[in-house]
């Protein structure tokens, strides 16, 4: 991995622990380093680790021992209030099940993380969310309630919605997990665009063999650590 590159996430002597009496230890001893316009997979079987590690990743929990680092300020220690803000800001979520609002048209579900961060949306905002839509080819659907979508065009909606706040980090788990091949191929290219277009890192839970072959790097988990993480030449 070059220096070169913008370190934007590390975690640091991590570990995971869930229980009291009976303590189920998930994450043990996580060093990770993360730079900027990374597409990244991490794979490993269920109950490996993964998701647990993209939670952390993503301020979604907090680590039992250890740091996690964004550009260099340690967040471990935010308070509840805090660590939302953060993901509020700088953090995408793209996950297996795309949680629209089913009675919120495509457009209202793109816009609300602008609503959790303001508490409101502006006509630039709605520009802006347009301009996504277009960009993931739902613009004519801006005004259709999200159910009324197919699961492919759903998940570009989640995608859309990952995108309206300018994140740093996309984290997406198991995105495609309920789509067919050619929905799941159609995802992935888009995902791909927009790391290359707007240097957005990606972090990929993903079991599909096929979609870690078009990553740039693969991170695996085996019992709670790391035992690969290496770079590739995507295999489009």
């Amino acid at each position: 991995m070059s220096n070169q590159k913008n370190i934007i996430l590390q975690l640091v002597d991590i570990d995971k622990s869930y229980g009291d009496k009976v303590v189920t230890k998930v994450l043990n001893n996580i060093n990770l380093t993360l730079y900027e316009g990374e597409f990244i997979a991490v794979i490993g079987k269920s109950g490996s680790g993964k998701s647990t590690l993209l939670n952390i990743l993503g301020a979604l929990d907090k680590p039992t021992r250890g740091s996690i680092l964004f550009r260099g300020k340690d967040i471990s220690n935010f308070s509840r209030d805090e660590m939302a803000n953060f993901r509020n800001h700088s953090i995408g979520f793209i996950f297996q099940f795309h949680y629209l609002l089913p009675e919120f048209t495509v457009l209202e579900n793109v816009l609300i993380p602008t609503w959790i961060k303001s508490g409101n949306d502006t006509e630039d905002q709605k520009e802006k969310a347009l301009n996504i839509l277009e960009y993931v080819g739902l613009k004519d659907y801006s005004d259709r309630n999200s159910s009324n979508l197919s699961g492919g065009q759903q998940q570009r909606v989640a995608v859309a919605r990952a995108l309206i706040n300018n994140s740093d980090v996309i984290l997406a788990d198991e995105p495609t997990g309920n789509l067919d091949s050619e929905s799941s191929k159609q995802i992935y290219t888009l995902l791909r665009e927009i790391n290359i277009k707007f240097k957005t890192t990606f972090i990929i839970v993903t079991h599909d063999t096929r979609i870690s072959s078009l990553c740039d790097r693969v991170i695996e988990i085996v019992d709670g650590k790391i035992v690969k993480d290496e770079s590739q030449t995507p295999k489009f």
